[in-house]
């Protein structure tokens, strides 16, 4: 009778702490995770992935841009017109599905974009959105 009760406490203390440290974690959790972070998507998985400007891949892309990399840390509005002029050069190269990568590639790398192109960057990200939907 001690043996029955025992074992049986002893079985609750171990599934109690296989739930609570998850140590049978089965692989049929994952795909439900994905699917509900998938389903948090607009339908158009392409175009979610690559026109919006939250991080969500910490890999940095470059876009023949290195040299930028430079300007890391400083602000927006402390460039000075040749300074500017080189953000210009890599921008006017991108096509307009580009430039909400390029924006997250600059925010990865800690680059702020000047004031002056900020704005015309926005909108095209904007309008390529508005496109979509």
């Amino acid at each position: 009778m001690w043996i029955l009760l025992l074992s049986l406490v002893l079985l609750g203390i171990v599934s109690w702490l296989a739930t609570h440290f998850n140590w049978f974690h089965s692989s049929e959790t994952k795909p439900a995770e994905e699917a509900s972070s998938q389903e948090s998507c607009c339908g158009l998985h392409e175009v979610c992935e690559k026109d919006h400007l939250q991080i969500t891949d910490p890999v940095v892309v470059y876009y023949d841009d290195e040299e930028l990399d430079a300007f890391a840390h400083r602000p927006s509005d402390s460039y000075d017109a040749e300074e500017i002029r080189l953000f210009e050069s890599v921008f006017e190269t991108l096509s307009p599905h580009e430039v909400a990568g390029w924006l997250r590639s600059l925010q990865l790398r800690q680059i702020q974009l000047p004031s002056e192109l900020m704005e015309e960057a926005l909108l095209i990200v904007t309008e390529r959105r508005q496109k979509v939907q």
